[in-house]
């Protein structure tokens, strides 16, 4: 063996040791009244694992991993029965398991995976208590909550159609002849009763009623039509292609046209599972936590629940309103990163111009929650329980749908009929009842090139800017006076900031003109 490959092959012992010294650290000292399995085991283990793939390389033949298992279980499950006083239990022989395939991925050169199952490993097998603190919070309505969300994530979303709904409402008008892939035309044969004049935009279809492309007609013969094709990819082939034409209802086709139901349900998949993040948060860190981080974390979940949670409070106890304010200001500033980040994973080019505005109304929302934390009289010591619903359930997400669905037709509609001059009132009103369903509106047009990049992160940061106020109404009508008070100008100060920074930002003149 070459001297290079020997220090290779130390290297690898070498980690594999290592790994099974940390697992088995970690065991022993968590064994209470002490355990037949230590750290020498462990690292034993994983030696034997990399011991087992390093003979099975250098004879070709994996049966040598197989036989080394095959031992080694043998030899825990006789430890293991030969010490059955320690409880039911048996993550120790599962981690001893692990720690033998750790050895083997490691002389499989699969280093980054060995290490990360190793940091997993020990992830779980570490806080006990913790997990059974955690566990005892969780009811069995959250576990179907997370059944059917990954239901709806992997079952009902692969499967929903990836076009826009307008082009549903088509009726066949030929058949594909030929495709021209250097020029990127298309010829259609039209059926005996279809009267096609050039300029008419025709729907390329599959059999299997997958939408391809647009045609748009250039010439027109006796028998066959011919026109140039815009898709995301050119037909390679012919067979079982179809061109059909929408309904001459443009207002319907325009506000169809703005919703495609896999996009629509990938928001509402990607905005619940941040609520849910936050609705285990709170779940984790309990009312314990005070105020502050708990109107944090309900951000996440929903800052206008929070809001409203506070706000009944504070008229049940108005000495704590310097408290509630914080909590509040913080919940509402949360909701700009969280934008941030509902944005960057659909629209990468989009995030890029929305960072600065939302980032400097974010900080400014934390500085003043900071002063009002400092102004408080009296540590933040008062226990309190938000009223969060489980954030995932069907009708939730169906309402967050409907309400995201109704908001891209209208500003679809808006841009189409009045102009992009109208958005701004479009965003502030739409701001008004979800911040992120005008967002991913704004993005939605912006990726189809109907307005511009700027324009649409300016609207944006309006609605965003909507949605806060909205949240003061909510107190002025619910909360206490004092509450309204504090709130008052700190929301007049994250706005005044965020209107100062967004036409400082943004070329509003440009954008005004632009069509």
């Amino acid at each position: 063996m070459a001297r290079e490959n020997l220090l290779q092959v130390f290297i690898q012992f070498g980690l594999a040791g290592v790994l099974g010294f940390l697992i088995g650290l970690e065991r022993e000292m968590r064994a209470k009244g002490g355990t037949t399995l230590g750290i020498r085991d462990f690292v034993l283990f994983s030696l034997i694992g990399a011991i087992s793939a390093f003979a099975g390389a250098q004879y070709d033949n994996s049966w040598f991993v197989i036989a080394g298992f095959a031992g080694f279980l043998a030899l825990l499950v006789s430890s293991y029965w030969a010490d059955r006083t320690h409880g039911a239990g048996i993550s120790t022989e599962l981690a001893a398991i692990l720690t033998f395939f750790l050895g083997v991925l490691i002389i499989k050169q699969a280093y980054d995976l060995a290490i990360a199952l190793a940091i997993v490993a020990l992830a779980v097998l570490f806080p006990k208590q913790a997990i059974k603190q955690f566990r005892a919070k969780i009811q069995v309505r959250e576990l179907q909550a997370i059944l059917l969300f990954l239901t709806i994530t992997f079952i009902i979303l692969p499967v929903l159609p990836r076009q826009s709904l307008d082009t549903y409402l088509t009726f066949p008008v030929g058949h594909v002849e030929s495709v021209s892939a250097a020029e990127e035309r298309i010829v259609i044969r039209p059926l005996n009763d279809q009267s096609l004049q050039t300029g008419d935009q025709l729907e390329i279809f599959t059999s299997g009623w997958h939408y391809l492309g647009t045609v748009t007609l250039t010439a027109i013969d006796r028998e066959v039509v011919t026109g140039d094709y815009k898709g995301e990819v050119l037909p390679g082939s012919t067979q079982g292609l179809e061109a059909r034409r929408k309904l001459g209802i443009p207002f319907i086709n325009i506000m169809l046209s703005a919703i495609e139901p896999y996009k629509v349900w990938l928001i509402v998949v990607l905005v619940s599972f941040i609520s849910f993040v936050g609705y285990i948060l709170i779940k984790a860190v309990g009312p314990r936590s005070g105020i502050g981080l708990t109107g944090l974390i309900g951000g996440l979940v929903s800052s206008t629940v929070t809001t409203l949670s506070f706000a009944r409070r504070s008229r049940e106890n108005p000495a704590g309103n310097r408290h509630f304010t914080v909590a509040i200001v913080l919940a509402a500033s949360i909701m700009f990163p969280r934008l941030i980040l509902e944005i960057a994973v659909v629209n990468q080019e989009m995030v890029k111009n929305i960072a600065l505005p939302l980032v400097v109304m974010g900080l400014t929302g934390l500085a003043l929650a900071g002063y009002h934390l400092l102004k408080s009289r009296k540590p933040d010591t008062e226990q309190v329980q938000l009223s969060l619903e489980n954030p995932f359930s069907l009708s939730s997400a169906v309402s967050f749908a409907l309400i995201f669905a109704s908001i891209l037709m209208i500003t679809r509609l808006a841009t189409h009929y009045l102009g992009n001059a109208w958005l701004p009132l479009v965003a502030i009103v739409s701001g008004l009842t979800d911040a992120d369903a005008i967002a991913f509106s704004l993005s939605n047009l912006q990726k189809a090139e109907l307005i511009t990049t700027d324009w649409a992160s300016f609207n944006l940061v309006l609605g965003a800017i909507s949605n806060t106020f909205m949240k003061l109404f909510l107190v002025l009508g619910l909360g206490h006076p004092a509450l309204f008070r504090n709130l008052l100008v700190s929301f007049l100060i994250v706005g005044a900031v965020g209107l100062l920074t967004t036409f400082l930002y943004y070329d509003v003149d440009s954008m005004f003109v632009w069509r």
